[in-house]
């Protein structure tokens, strides 16, 4: 399987740029999921990568060559939408095998290709059945089978998971996965939800104003965001301006409203210096809760706000200063109008410096 890398890559809209500059690199036999807010340009470069959109500019490699301006075919490519566009009157079969029409093999050939795609993606139990009469999940894996039949080298996958109902999700979150292990194929995949980002990708990619503002592996991107509207886009955070008093060996100390603050810098080779604004995140995850605190980012406070979920409960923390923590505890106690001294505090390595 070829790597894909994209370089500098423009597309306009009329006059409007959607497209400014995309920068990605997808090794192969790799899933590499695109993550983004609305009108990011997320489909917009599936469109480009799969040949319906020519790019303005910048290059697409494939295995260091430039594929820039060949068809999608040429280019190994296969692409899925969103809105599986079966054909209501063929069978599961029938729509498995419509993507080889063009091809140059036997009915039979056609038959045995479309059949092993369908096993791929777990369908093969369907293939006399009409799209209607499947759910949405089931849908989804006849409209990769399509895609599979053809072999690519690349799949391109715009919203797989959409409108599907909890249960379907991750089983075909999980019957993607798999297929990627299975096959080898390289993916880039686009999605919403960032749950199923992490639970799926092994590349994670973060899309903004036709743009990547930060790529790598997912546990990387959540516990290292790269500035404060990546910290939030990814889940919730607490961001808390401070002033650098120390930093050195990746790590820094800060002042802010609640306290000193000892952590590690999200870009160490980009450090601010003593005395430069700061901007802290700290996951509400990342909080514990305790009478007795430790040394170093410990914050005194009260509990102003509890909202329980079984496993665990979200609070609002609210310190002398008046700032307001966000704290998820997990096996959760009773704390709300307890009268004992309560501290929210944080391991440095989970205290992360984002340049402000």
């Amino acid at each position: 399987m070829p790597s894909l890398r994209i370089t500098g890559l423009r597309r306009l809209l009329g006059t409007t740029p959607i497209l400014t500059g995309v920068d990605l690199t997808v090794e192969p036999g790799k899933l590499c999921c695109l993550l983004g807010p609305s009108g990011s340009g997320k489909t917009t470069l599936l469109k480009v990568l799969a040949g319906q959109l020519e790019p303005q500019g910048g290059q697409l490699l494939l295995d260091g060559k430039d594929g820039s301006f060949l068809s999608a075919a040429e280019r190994g490519f296969a692409f899925v939408h969103q809105n599986y566009a079966l054909f209501p009157h063929l069978s599961v079969l029938e729509n498995a095998a419509f993507s080889l029409d063009a091809e140059k093999l036997s009915a039979a050939e056609i038959k045995t290709r479309a059949l092993a795609a369908l096993k791929l993606v777990g369908a093969e139990a369907w293939a006399a059945r009409r799209p209607q009469e499947l759910s949405g999940g089931q849908q989804q894996r006849v409209a990769l089978a399509r895609a599979l039949a053809l072999r690519p080298q690349v799949l391109l996958l715009d919203e797989p998971l959409s409108n599907l109902d909890t249960a379907s999700r991750i089983e075909l979150r999980e019957a993607i996965r798999q297929l990627v292990r299975s096959s080898g194929l390289t993916v880039l995949c686009v999605l919403h939800d960032q749950k199923d980002a992490f639970a799926m990708a092994d590349h994670l990619a973060i899309m903004r104003q036709g743009r990547i503002v930060q790529s790598g592996t997912p546990i990387n991107l959540y516990r290292r965001p790269v500035d404060s509207w990546t910290a939030t886009f990814l889940g919730s955070a607490n961001l808390i301006a401070g002033k650098v008093t120390q930093v050195g060996a990746g790590e820094f100390v800060a002042e802010t409203a609640i306290g000193e603050v000892r952590g590690a810098l999200a870009t160490p080779t980009d450090a601010p210096g003593a005395g430069a604004r700061i901007m802290i995140c700290i996951r509400p995850e990342c909080l514990q809760l305790d009478s007795v605190p430790p040394d170093e980012n410990a914050f005194a406070g009260a509990i102003t706000h509890s909202l329980f979920q079984g496993d665990l409960s979200l609070h609002d923390f609210k310190t002398p200063s008046g700032v307001v923590l966000k704290v998820a505890e997990s096996n959760p106690r009773h704390r709300l109008g307890s009268k004992a001294t309560v501290f929210a505090w944080a391991e440095p390595e989970d205290v992360v410096g984002l340049n402000a």
